[in-house]
Order: C-alpha cells, then structure tokens, then sequence
C-alpha cells in the first residue's frame, strides 16, 4: 500500500495548495488520515489533522440527511410540496410551487434557478434590512415561491440549485419548528456524536489560530483570503456553509455508509435509490476509469477559498474525502488517486 502520508505530500505539490488533509473510513473506523502543510500561505504554522476546513456544498448531503430523517419521523415525505407546508401563501405562492416535491429540491430537479454565482442576473436577494439572521432562510424561501418562477418544467432534468437545497431546509425548519442550526444539531451533530459549524463561512471566523482560505492570483500563486469578507449569504446556509475537521467529517461519512447497507427506504433518494444519476445531496455514479469499482456517491464543494471532494464506494463500503485551503475549480483526479491507493493495493 502506498505510504499515505507520502501520497497526501505528492498531492498537495501537484496541486500547490498551501494545505491539504485527507481521510479514507469504512463505516466503524477510520483507516488512513493525513494533514500536510500550512494554516496560512507565508506563515509557518503547520495544518493539524483536527483543523477545521470549509466544505462548502458538501454540506447539501447533510442537509438531505436531515430531511430524510424527519421523512423517517414521518414529519416531511419526499413527495411534500413547498406549497403544502406553508399554506398561508395560498393566494400569492406561484403555481410551479404545487407541483415541486421535497425529493426534486434536493436532487436538483425542480427547475429552481441555481443561485450559485452572484454574478449571474437571477441572482437576485429579497431585502433583508432589520431581520435577524435566523430568519433570513425562512424570509428567501417566501421570495421563492411568491417571486421566482422556475427555469423548467418540475421534475423534468437536473439543474444544479443553491436555492432549492435553501427552500428543502425551509420546509423542514416549519415542520419541525426549529430553525435550521439547531435543527442540524440536534437531529445529526448531537445523535451521531460529531461537530460542525454552520453559518461560519470561515474556519478563522470560529478560532483565528484555524486555516485561511487561499485564491489563486494571475501568476497561479495561492494568496491568504481574508476571513472577514462575506462569501455565503446567511440564506443559503443550508446549501453550502459547513466548517468541520476531517476526523469529525468522518463520523459523518460512516453514518452514510451505514445508510447505504440498511437500504432503508426513507434514506433511498440520497444515493438516486441506488442507480447512476442525482441523488439527495450526493451525485451517483461510476468513476470514469475506474468503473470496476461500482458505483460512489460523490460531491464537491467549494467557497472559492477553499475545496472539498468526497466519495462513497457502494461497493467496497469506504468514504473517502480531501479538502484543501485553496480556491481550485476540481480535484477529481487526486480523488482516483486516494481510492485507487486504497482499493487497488
């Protein structure tokens, strides 16, 4: 088996990001962790394997997996419309909204609008003046549904969408009557015996001595990012704002592959019930080269400071991620560089 540590060095030169940490878990242990590097480019202060990172919309599958959850409790079901769960926007919510699912929010099929580059004209927030921060989720999705219409027909392709995932956490903070931090801790962080952070945007917002995110410059050289510039609006917290360690990540991943053997099927659409395609926070399908190995539930996220890959081998039971502290467009590659270390020694 190749030296892990050795592996995680070799990727981060390729890579030049000025950190970068890696796990590799089945679904009781983990097998192989690694952090190598610098919190911040310039300094000296070498990256921890507890160090928070930003993962940016892999936070989405969390997200699912508290839906699903409240699926389970019988609170939400996957085919709940937006416009069944908050009836008293019965005479202004658009007609679209009757016929968008749960299940199509966070698969990327409701024909939302992505709201994943500010730059883009439908990028476009409702007025947030004197409303507290923990109502801004409920607030977006009132937008949505009463000023939004949607780019497609309900259900008919994937459209990748920030504001879909938004508009699923809003269903589950009505039913629920919980507002979306404490419905993610107390319903996944507390049970299942690991910690996040929502709503932080930086790893340096919650402790100055944590990692910097880094973006590139023109001559392709990380420069440190400072931790007060605003990156994710509160919201669309739910869609893609989660600092956390890697060994605290990997609890996470191990409850999925536990998911994944109970087959249970109030946890079916986040792996696409088990077939190539979009699943409820994680993509489903085979790795191109590498389809030998079955099928992986996979994601990516990124704040532009930071980036994040993870996997979920549905053949050989391993979770798999890697984050590093610098702006990068994909690290697929370094992804089939860990998995195959792993899988194929």
């Amino acid at each position: 088996m190749t030296d892990f540590n050795l592996l995680l060095d070799q990727l981060r030169t390729e890579l030049r990001t000025p950190a970068l940490a890696a796990i590799v878990t089945d679904s009781r242990s983990i097998l192989a962790a690694g952090a190598i590097g610098v919190r911040q480019a310039n300094r000296i202060e070498s990256v921890e394997l507890t160090d928070l990172f930003q993962i940016g919309s892999n936070a989405k599958a969390m997200t699912a997996t508290v839906c699903a959850m409240l699926v389970e409790q019988g609170i939400l079901s996957w085919d709940l419309t937006p416009a069944a769960v908050f009836t008293e926007l019965a005479r202004t919510i658009l007609p679209e909204y009757h016929q968008i699912t749960l299940e199509m929010l966070l698969s990327h099929t409701s024909g939302i609008p992505p709201y994943t580059d500010t730059d883009e004209p439908d990028f476009i927030l409702p007025d947030f003046d004197f409303l507290s921060i923990t109502s801004h989720i409920q607030h977006f999705a009132n937008f949505l549904m009463t000023s939004c219409p949607i780019l497609g027909r309900p259900g008919e392709k994937v459209m990748y969408s920030n504001a879909g995932c938004s508009l699923a956490a809003a269903m589950a903070e009505r039913v629920s009557g919980q507002m979306w931090s404490e419905l993610i801790q107390d319903r996944l962080f507390h049970p299942f015996n690991f910690r996040g952070y929502v709503g932080y945007e930086h790893p340096a917002r919650i402790s100055p001595d944590q990692p910097w995110g880094h973006i590139l410059d023109e001559g392709g050289v990380f420069l440190p990012h400072s931790p007060k510039e605003n990156l994710i609006p509160a919201c669309l917290v739910p869609a893609g704002d989660m600092c956390i360690s890697m060994p605290e990540y990997a609890r996470f991943l191990q409850m999925q592959l536990d998911i994944l053997r109970d087959q249970l099927s109030s946890f079916a659409p986040l792996f696409n019930h088990g077939k190539p395609g979009v699943g409820a926070g994680w993509g489903v399908n085979y790795l191109r080269g590498m389809e030998s190995l079955g099928l992986f539930s996979l994601h990516a996220g990124s704040t532009g400071t930071f980036f994040a890959i993870a996997a979920l081998s549905h053949q050989h039971s391993l979770g798999f991620s890697i984050v590093v502290n610098g702006g990068l467009s994909e690290m697929s590659s370094a992804l089939k560089m860990v998995i195959s270390s792993w899988v194929n020694s």
